[in-house]
């Protein structure tokens, strides 16, 4: 984990102001650009994402307490993310990538194992691992996205025609 601070560019009229914001997937998309308002909005923010260098440009982009970069797929390591975290945390934000799709005769069982592991089983986890750090009244938020135009060309490919 790196440490860094900034003041917030907010008083404290704000309802996010002074919260702990954990965003997983904080380093891109979605998690970034929610990571970048919660900042704005003065949270003090908690970064996680896979890729080390995209999360530390964000790290410090956004005065971040903290970045933790890891596989959040990789549970045993998620809980080690959650077993450091200061509590309270008042929200938590998981951000995931779209489904798996491919051709059947394409199709790789291991990328779609990670994916329903990312869908299905990465929820349960961080909610389990949530318990008991996130105070009352807070938030756990789950998103992901599908990128509609490639969901339909890659359909579109593995259609017979």
């Amino acid at each position: 984990m790196s440490t860094a601070s900034s003041p917030s560019p907010i008083g404290r009229d704000s309802p996010l102001a002074g919260q702990t914001v954990v965003v997983i997937g904080g380093s891109a998309g979605i998690g970034l650009e929610t990571a970048r308002l919660a900042r704005a909005e003065g949270a003090k923010l908690i970064l996680a994402a896979r890729t080390p260098e995209p999360l530390q440009r964000a790290a410090s982009e956004l005065g971040a307490l903290s970045s933790a970069a890891f596989d959040a797929t990789d549970f045993e390591r998620l809980a080690k993310f959650f077993d450091g975290l200061p509590t309270p945390i008042d929200h938590i934000l998981v951000t995931g990538p779209g489904p798996y799709y491919a051709p059947l005769a394409e199709f790789d069982f291991e990328k779609a194992r990670r994916h329903v592991e990312t869908h299905l089983l990465l929820p349960i986890h961080v909610a389990r691992n949530a318990m008991g750090k996130v105070r009352p009244g807070g938030t756990v938020l789950f998103t992901w996205v599908v990128p509609a135009a490639a969901a339909l060309q890659r359909v579109m490919r593995s259609s017979p025609r």
